[in-house]
Order: C-alpha cells, then structure tokens, then sequence
C-alpha cells in the first residue's frame, strides 16, 4: 500500500509541475529581475516533471512486489517473466514507465535532429551568400566585445542581427542593420549576441522546444517555451547592457523590430531596458536556487520513503 500511494503521489507532482505550476511561473513578474534563476527554476521543474512520471510508472510496477522500492525494483525483472506476476497495477506501472520513457526520449532525439538539419542548411546557405569578416573590420569598437568571433555578413537591406549557434557558432549581420544602426548600437547588439554564443543559450531552450512538442495539446507548454526564450533574451539583454549600457541596446531592438512589428517578447524587453528592474535580494536567490534543488530531488526523495 506504501508503494501504492508513492506512485499516487509521484502522479500528483508529476502533475502540479506540468500545469499549475507553469502557468505560475510564466505569469509571475520576479524572473525578468534575475532571469539566470528563474531559468535554473525551470529546467528544475521540467527535470523534476520527468522524474516524477518514470518514477510512478516505477513505482506502480513494483507495488505488489516488496514493501520497499529497492527491493521492488530487484525483484521486477524476474516478475516480468511472471515469477511472480507484476499484476494488473504492476503492467499498468510498466507500461506507463516504458511509454513515457520511449516518446520522451524519441521526441528529443526527434528535435535535436531536425534542429541540426536545419542549422547545418543556414550553414551552407551563409557560406555561398555571406561575407566572413572579423568584427574589428567592421566596427573597431566592436572587436573586444565579441571574445574574437566572427561575423558573417550578409548583402541584404533588411536590417537583422542573430546568433547561429553550435560548435561554432556564427553571428550573421545584415547590410541593413549596418546601415540603420550607430556603431553604439551595432556594438551593443553584437554583444547581445555573444552572449547567445558565449552561454550556449540554444542548449537551455532545446528541452521546452522537446516539451512543447511531446505535449502541443498543453498550453503550460507553449507557455513555459515561450517564457524561457524571454528569459534567455533578457540574460543577453544583461550581458550587453553591462558592457555597452541598456539605452544603445534598446534603440537597436526597437530599430530591428522594425521588421516584425507587434512582437510581444521586444516590447517586454524594451520596457525592461527602459526601466531596468532590481535585481533580486542575495536571500531571494537563495530561496530560488534551494526550491530548484527541492523539485530535482523530490521525486527521488519519495521513492526512497519506503
């Protein structure tokens, strides 16, 4: 029966951490004052999400089996060749374990693929249709900004400016964003994006990307996907506001989004560059990080109770 209502339990958190609890946090107003701790809390809650689910699907499997959940778990390869049998409950545990498992696992391998694919074509694509040049040919300035990164640039009047990221990432300017843009503003910008390609920010989004695509019938998860890309906006937003001050950044954003107008994500961080906000208190971050290592090791925990 302990076993049994571990695996209740573990649902009911699994639960929480996939609705509720999302849904708060993408509303809350807190993380845009520390985004590097609200991002920590989110991995903690889609990590924690994950070992919850495999560990009820664990859990219910070895219920009939032992009193304990070590010893349950010893005992379940001999029980699936049916000494003795798991059960009605015990296949239902191992049936949940091995779905959630596969189409987890599948649904990532899936979207880190294709995500590759696709980055290996913009590739090649910038290799026949952009220029490589070092950043301090373009903008002197700019040279220390980017830690010795280059730049492709590309012959095109629409201004734009992003971070291609991998093992080497690559930063691709446009024509136009040359030409709209202060040699400030270029530099803030470039340093934006540095700190994309310094931080691997792509790597902190791919698991909300699995997310959402595992679950699209959820809106916690395009929700949640939609927070950590403002999120990891807003920590690039840091970076190059600590080196170059926010008022170049934020007159660079609003002259970029120029070319995709009504975007909510730039005005929330044109508002913040305006007004930045205070930083969160040392005890504040404190409580943060401690409730993240709480939800990585509560489902742990719970199996470990018996």
């Amino acid at each position: 029966m302990l076993l049994t209502a571990e695996g209740l339990a573990l649902i009911a958190v699994a639960v929480l951490l996939a609705v509720p609890v999302p849904l708060a946090l993408a509303r809350a107003a807190w993380p845009a004052r520390s985004p590097r701790a609200a991002l920590v809390l989110w991995q903690a809650v889609g990590l924690g999400g994950g070992l919850a689910i495999l560990g009820a699907g664990l859990t219910l499997a070895v219920s009939g089996l032992h009193r304990s959940w070590l010893g349950g778990l010893a005992a379940l390869p001999r029980a699936v060749e049916g000494h003795p049998a798991p059960g009605s409950l015990g296949w239902a545990g191992l049936g949940l374990t091995a779905v959630a498992a596969t189409w987890l696992f599948a649904v990532l391998v899936v979207s880190t693929s294709r995500l590759l694919l696709a980055r290996r074509k913009h590739r090649r694509r910038l290799e026949l249709l952009a220029e490589e040049l070092a950043l301090g040919e373009l903008i002197p300035a700019a040279g220390s900004v980017a830690g010795g990164l280059r730049v492709r640039l590309l012959d095109h009047p629409v201004a734009a400016a992003y971070c291609l990221p991998g093992v080497r990432p690559r930063i691709v300017l446009s024509q136009g964003a040359i030409d709209s843009l202060s040699a400030g503003q270029l530099t803030a910008v470039l340093s934006h994006e540095h700190a994309h390609a310094a931080g691997q920010h792509d790597l902190v989004i791919l698991p909300f990307r699995a997310w959402r695509q595992t679950f699209p019938f959820l809106p916690p998860a395009r929700r949640a996907l939609a927070a950590v890309e403002l999120l990891v906006e807003m920590l690039a937003d840091n970076d190059a506001s600590r080196r170059c001050g926010p008022a170049p950044l934020r007159a660079a954003l609003l002259r970029l989004a120029e070319v995709s107008p009504g975007d909510s994500q730039v005005t929330a961080r044109a508002a913040r560059l305006a007004a930045p906000p205070a930083a969160l208190t040392r005890p504040a971050m404190a409580a943060i990080y401690a409730a993240a290592v709480a939800l990585v090791l509560l489902p742990p925990a719970i199996l470990l109770a018996s």
